[in-house]
């Protein structure tokens, strides 16, 4: 493969390349626009080689994909005239299809430009130049028009020997799908890839030379060139529309590689950045060059240059300038540009290497994503049976062009979720929100409006409301949706008329004399008909210890009161508990009238209960609680052996925690402190619980991690220190030690071994010291069977097996071709000169008239050049037919395998 680049190579320095008036194709790539329900317009863009008049184009045909073509006319004058021999060519046509349906539109010319090296170098102009694009058509009334994707960069780039080189295709697709790219081989005909393409990174490859396309932004990257020549690559642009693929487009792309003394200019700019809508977004970009007195041009392109109205702007000076000068990017933003998708804008600063615009380039991509404002001031107010939200009108972004702004959906969760709003994250997916309105424009004239009557009495609703966008298809339904930033979160209970749970916190762990303190708050007074439910009153504290599935009175813990507003005891301190082993549940239930039937009960809420698990040096604690209120972190605390206090060692927002690089044979003692909210107002907030103490004494139960096993047998060592008379397997192995250091104390090896692939395993050596990796091995029969080694560490933890190790016999068997039977005592007899695992031969030898005159079935063979009468054979040539049987792991082959040649018996 190297000689043809060699050769190619040698064309190319010395000028010898043919010149071939065909050459004709550099670049391209097929888009279009979708103008009617089955109508599109198509817009094939070449790049051609202009010096080659005969092979310009002023027509291309087409295929449409339904089974028919027809040529289609440049519309461009005679093509665009470009500098560096390059013509920029533009054909449009309109094609009405005959139904909805998945089509491939494709065009090629015979030739491409000659001297491409990684195209069937040095023919590449023989090699067609073929493009394609397919798309779906979909619903229109119902799933929106399906437009493709604009490549805003031009698919010529430049790129200098040796210095990085990217470029970015810059996609934009105006109905909001998402893109994705991938790197492919050029198509010389449909369904057929280029013969003989080599990636470029192919060429002189090596650590500093690889390419790559991210397959987010299309930003391609090689890293770096190292032949100065011509490139082309592909790759193919995919679109999807909630998450289906609609259409891909395949654009082939040329790079100019030049050996030049030069480094690319540099831009500093952010790389993303979030914004809400109505914001002006203005990002400042610096420009330098590290090569004096060399002059640079800043460029833009991406999609916020193609919105309307408002467009992006780029602030910087025209042409090539002087270095550094500094540059920025303006854009006000409107309610239309909000997108679930981030626009992209390419940013290119040029060098005037060349003396022209096509110096070494830098680019940076700059990701900026528009979101929807937030509803604002969203208020919740409970009724006996319903919850109404309001929030402010008018919303900023609800008056929109073609009807974008499509309403409000409202999302509720039981207890709250405090979560930190991020700019570039909208929407509340994933967040345990569920919406129960999808849309809503309902509102009084003052204000948005919504009331959920699906609640039930003692449960803590939350609530947040999105703003809703859409493009609308022609029958007005919408697609592509967008969601806005959250609103503010709002949480209250439908009506606080019965108590409410604030606190379950262990005071004193003891498997009998154990305590937990217990909070409530009572009813409000303005949420109680006191005149359909008046006094007296009584709360009677409930506990249960299965669970919650069977609550007991708590004795000493019900307390009355004449009046709602009555000073009365809210909490209770619970003693003579078994708090080490069990986690208790508790409620109050409520009483009015001086009925023995309670009127309601408030919700359960449970102890904060602690496991702890010990293992190698570490503790795993894990804690669970069932309260109505959401606990939002969670402090450790562990016992000080020299102050007998618990510090605090950390906090977290999970269940669990590791308590790690303990010594092992000690004991830890824990503690775990919930730091919990209703999120309601006139709660106490935050709610704290402590839950009983719980210790572990750290020991190594974790077993070390398994070696890696690797044999040489005689199979691979023939020519070194392994002969055929000694049939010894060598086993090495790593140490688990440098592996895994958190189980670093593997001393010993157990080595397993079976002669059969399905046989069981037997030890048949344990060897001590975690450095000694290394076992010889020689088996009853041969060397087949398989091994596995096993790590063990200082209290006797066994790894699991390592990766099993099968040897084969490896059965060789060869024959020479002379033998000389005169009893000289040097080769007298016809032997194998090689008999490696060999069980059994059917050895036939015939004479010249095709008599036999010999046969056996050891495979040493030992024919002295006698008949089967004893009778010595003359000076002659002779031919054999030997079947051979091999001994394998598996057991003998069922079909021997078959040699045949001749002997040439030499007397005398």
């Amino acid at each position: 493969m190297w000689n043809k680049f060699l050769i190619f190579f040698v064309f190319l320095f010395f000028g010898f390349t043919q010149t071939i008036e065909a050459t004709h194709n550099r670049a391209g790539e097929i888009t279009f626009d979708q103008i009617g329900d089955l109508t599109i317009r198509v817009t094939i863009t070449t790049y051609t080689k202009e010096s080659s008049q005969a092979a310009d184009r002023d027509s291309l045909e087409i295929f449409w994909g339904d089974g028919t073509s027809e040529y289609i006319y440049r519309t461009n004058g005679n093509g665009e005239s470009l500098p560096n021999d390059i013509k920029k060519n533009l054909y449009e046509w309109e094609h009405t299809y005959p139904g909805r349906a998945t089509y491939t539109i494709h065009f090629v010319d015979k030739n491409r430009v000659a001297d491409i090296i990684n195209v069937t170098p040095p023919n590449s102009v023989d090699v067609p130049f073929y493009l394609e694009t397919t798309f779906t058509f979909l619903d229109a009334q119902f799933q929106g028009i399906n437009n493709s994707a604009r490549l805003l960069q031009a698919p010529i780039d430049f790129a200098c020997v040796g210095e990085k080189f990217i470029h970015n295709p810059n996609a934009y697709d105006e109905d909001g799908d998402s893109l994705a790219f991938e790197l492919i081989v050029p198509f010389q005909g449909e369904g057929v890839q280029v013969d003989d393409y080599t990636f470029p990174d192919d060429i002189l490859p090596g650590p500093d030379n690889f390419i790559s396309l991210d397959p987010e932004t299309g930003t391609f990257t090689w890293d770096a060139p190292k032949i100065a020549a011509e490139y082309n690559i592909a790759f193919r642009i995919n679109e999807y529309r909630n998450g289906l693929l609609i259409n891909s487009i395949i654009r082939d792309m040329q790079i100019f590689v030049r050996t030049c003394n030069d480094d690319p200019p540099q831009i500093e700019v952010i790389d993303e950045i979030c914004v809400v809508a109505g914001e002006k977004l203005s990002i400042p970009i610096e420009v330098s060059d590290p090569d004096e007195g060399q002059l640079v041009q800043l460029t833009a392109t991406g999609g916020p240059f193609e919105v309307r109205p408002d467009s992006a702007i780029l602030i910087a000076p025209s042409g090539f300038n002087e270095v550094p000068f500094t540059a920025s990017l303006e854009w006000q933003t409107r309610c239309e540009h909000i997108s679930d998708q981030y626009y992209q804008v390419v940013l290119r600063a040029v060098d005037n290497y060349f003396g022209d615009s096509t110096g070494l380039a830098d680019i940076k991509t700059v990701r900026i994503k528009i979101v929807g404002p937030a509803p604002e001031d969203l208020v919740a107010v409970s009724t006996s049976s319903q919850i109404d939200l309001t929030w402010n009108l008018p919303y900023t972004c609800e008056d929109t062009e073609d009807d974008y702004f499509q309403g409000f959906s409202v999302w509720r969760k039981l207890q709250s979720n405090p979560f930190p709003i991020d700019t570039c994250a909208p929407g509340l997916d994933g967040k345990g929100y569920t919406k129960i309105k999808f849309i809503t424009n309902e509102n009084n004239g003052n204000q948005y409006t919504y009331s959920d009557m699906t609640v039930e009495k003692g449960k803590t609703y939350c609530y947040r409301v999105l703003a809703e966008f859409a493009l609308i298809s022609s029958a007005g339904n919408p697609f592509n949706p967008v969601q806005s930033l959250a609103s503010n979160e709002v949480c209250l209970q439908l009506s606080r008329d019965l108590p409410l749970m604030t606190k379950v916190s262990v005071l004193n762990t003891d498997v009998s004399n154990g305590e937990i303190f217990v909070r409530w708050t009572k009813p409000l007074a303005a949420d109680l008909d006191t005149v359909e439910n008046p006094g007296p009153y009584r709360y009677q504290l409930m506990r249960s210890d299965d669970g919650g599935f069977t609550y007991n009175d708590v004795v000493g813990a019900s307390f009355d009161s004449p009046l709602l507003s009555s000073e009365i005891d809210t909490m209770f301190l619970d003693q003579n508990l078994n708090t080490l082993t069990n986690q208790y549940f508790y409620q109050v239930a409520f009483f009015t009238e001086g009925s023995n039937i309670p009127f309601g009960t408030s919700n359960f809420a449970s102890s904060v209960f602690l496991n702890v698990f010990a293992s190698d040096k570490k503790n795993r604690l894990e804690w669970e609680a069932t309260t109505p209120w959401v606990n939002l972190d969670s402090k450790i605390f562990r016992l000080n052996d020299n102050t007998l206090n618990f510090d605090s060692i950390d906090i977290t927002t999970d269940n669990f925690y590791v308590d790690r690089n303990l010594i092992n044979g000690k004991e830890y003692c824990y503690r775990i402190e919930t730091i919990g909210t209703y999120g309601i107002d006139n709660i106490e907030d935050p709610l704290f619980n402590y839950s009983q103490e719980s210790c572990g004494t750290p020991i190594d139960t974790v077993a070390p991690c398994p070696p890696v096993l690797d044999i040489i047998s005689i199979c691979d060592d023939e020519d070194g220190g392994i002969t055929i008379e000694d049939l010894i397997n060598k086993l090495s192995w790593s140490n688990p030690n440098f592996v895994c250091p958190e189980t670093s104390d593997v001393f010993a090896y157990n080595v397993y071994y079976t002669p059969n692939i399905d046989g069981d395993l037997s030890l048949i050596a344990n060897i001590q010291g975690a450095s000694n990796q290394y076992l010889e091995h020689k088996p009853d029969i041969g060397i087949a069977g398989c091994y596995v080694v096993t790590a063990l560490d200082t209290v006797g933890n066994e790894s699991i097996y390592s990766n099993t190790f099968c040897v084969d016999n490896c059965p060789f068997y060869e024959l020479p071709n002379t033998f000389t039977p005169n009893n000289d005592g040097s080769n007298d007899l016809f032997v194998p000169l090689k008999n490696r695992f060999i069980v059994s031969i059917d050895f036939q030898i015939y004479n010249e008239w095709g008599n036999l005159v010999f046969e056996t079935t050891d495979p040493a063979i030992l024919w002295d050049g006698r008949n089967f009468k004893g009778k010595e054979l003359s000076s002659s040539t002779y031919y054999y037919t030997c079947r051979v049987y091999e001994q394998r792991v598996s057991g003998t082959v069922e079909s021997p395998v078959l040699l045949k040649g001749f002997i040439q018996l030499i007397r005398g």
